[in-house]
């Protein structure tokens, strides 16, 4: 019996004479020089940078993405693997990936289109991580996932920069960002555990963080630290917290035609709102004469301009005067 032993790569099972060998084997694995199934990526790479329209070379993928949305704007601009739901931005980078799956059964009874875009996927599998990560993202931004408030407790990142944390109050876990405990109770609680009324709840009383359970409480308390720092109120959090997490809010998008109305000012001593014009818009100044008689009639230009409210809501020819 051979006494020589194989080291095997946790990544793509290639098998390595010795511990040397594997070692090196991973290096290519960090430099990208091989793909998750040892293969060698510098063919593929070529063909990833590649056009599929219109044929066209390029140095990078990245140049590749930005010349089809650029020069071929029309062309469908998102490709899924219909074995696992990921989305591409290049056919070829899709049609590349598909190598990993070419063990993987096709099984015609399980195809599924998905309702809302018509997209073909080969098992449930993948039809429902596609919703999830491309029609349930457009829902979260709208309806985000219901989060308790941050807890008192600030932790401090890599870059030192003082942040809230979150916490689950169904489990206990805890996240120095928002978006990542939604995430955790879209995943791991169901819509009926989010929204149940709890029967109880358990205050910490280090940072005044409520729990449903006792088992959530008990795994909360194993994130405290002799060295943890707290706020007192929310003043000090915002004074302390370099980035507060927010969900989206549409009041404070401005709309598109806001950017384009003028809007209405009034000053002091004036009884006739003043009208600005955004920067895009602005009208030119013109220099106007004075008029050389008390009998001037505004032209219509001039009626654009110093007519008010009140003024416009009556018939033009009641407004007009009779001088004869």
């Amino acid at each position: 019996m051979s006494d020589k032993k194989e080291h095997k790569c946790v990544l793509c099972s290639s098998k390595l004479e010795s511990k040397e060998a594997l070692q090196e084997h991973f290096r290519k694995h960090a430099n990208k020089e091989i793909d998750h199934r040892g293969r060698s990526t510098a063919a593929e790479q070529n063909s990833d940078a590649k056009c599929d329209l219109c044929g066209k070379m390029f140095d990078t993928v990245t140049s590749t993405i930005r010349h089809r949305y650029k020069m071929h704007p029309n062309a469908p601009g998102k490709f899924y693997c219909p074995f696992c739901g990921m989305q591409f931005p290049l056919k070829n980078l899709r049609d590349t990936h598909l190598n990993s799956h070419e063990s993987d059964d096709k099984n015609e009874e399980e195809h599924k289109n998905c309702d809302d875009c018509d997209v073909l996927f080969y098992n449930d599998k993948a039809l429902q991580y596609h919703h999830r990560s491309v029609h349930k993202r457009l829902i979260n931004i709208f309806q985000p996932v219901a989060t308790p408030p941050p807890s008192n407790k600030i932790k401090l990142n890599s870059m030192n920069d003082a942040l809230s944390v979150y916490y689950c109050h169904l489990c206990g876990a805890e996240y120095m960002l928002k978006f990542n405990l939604q995430q955790h109770l879209e995943k791991n609680h169901t819509q009926e555990e989010r929204e149940a009324v709890p029967e109880n709840l358990i205050k910490c009383t280090m940072c005044a963080a409520l729990f449903c359970s006792k088992k959530a409480y008990d795994i909360h308390n194993t994130y405290h630290q002799p060295d943890d720092l707290y706020v007192t109120s929310e003043e000090q959090r915002l004074q302390t917290v370099s980035k507060v997490d927010q969900d989206f809010d549409i009041r404070r998008v401005e709309p598109i035609a806001e950017k384009y109305l003028p809007k209405l000012t009034v000053t002091k001593g004036s009884k006739r709102p003043i009208v600005k014009w955004p920067k895009a818009q602005k009208l030119k100044k013109t220099t106007r004469e004075e008029p050389k008689h008390k009998d001037y009639l505004p032209s219509d230009e001039d009626a654009l301009v110093d007519t008010s409210d009140s003024d416009s809501d009556i018939p033009l020819n009641k407004r007009v005067v009779n001088f004869s």
